[in-house]
């Protein structure tokens, strides 16, 4: 598979904010998103080649096949989230797409390849290394001199579905 055929699996705008609180409300008043599932995260991940920790607040918003996810960065490698991005500007503050990859672990592994052999860089990788067991892989890559903004790839094992973090794609 492409890279650009991975866009019919597109699901989530996601938006980075300096209050997640206040963008919650925002989002509530300015277009009725009336309910947000929300999780505080800390994981280790491999940032532009360096494992370190990240720290996040974030805020999804299921609607049908598609997903609203709003994300404060809270320390760590949070650079990925702020560099770039004027957060006094305005409580929302478009970041990235989503795009799910379907399949099994080893749907995971062949967009990694695909994405090595890209040339662009990942930003974010968790896990680091994919193993066999894993339930939930992301990856941010890079995509900005192409694009204008990052990409995530999003791989949700089937045995764990349906979860918050990832919309019905069939439904």
């Amino acid at each position: 598979m492409t890279i650009v055929a991975r866009y019919g699996q597109l699901f989530q705008m996601s938006y980075i904010t300096r209050d997640l609180d206040a963008a919650m409300a925002h989002a509530k008043a300015a277009m009725g998103i009336a309910h947000f599932d929300t999780t505080d995260a800390e994981v280790e991940v491999l940032s532009f080649g360096k494992l370190r920790p990240l720290k996040i607040r974030a805020a999804s918003a299921n609607i049908g096949r598609n997903q609203f996810e709003i994300i404060q960065p809270v320390s760590g490698a949070i650079e990925v989230y702020t560099d770039e991005v004027d957060l006094s500007g305005h409580i929302l503050n478009f970041h990235h797409i989503a795009i799910a990859v379907r399949g099994g672990i080893a749907q995971w592994r062949e967009l990694l390849a695909e994405v090595r052999a890209s040339g662009d860089e990942f930003a974010y990788l968790f896990p680091a290394e994919p193993g066999d067991d894993d339930k939930l892989c992301f990856a941010y890559v890079d995509t900005r001199r192409r694009l204008g903004h990052y990409t995530e790839y999003l791989w949700v094992d089937e045995t764990i579905k349906p979860i918050a973090a990832m919309p019905d794609l069939d439904g």
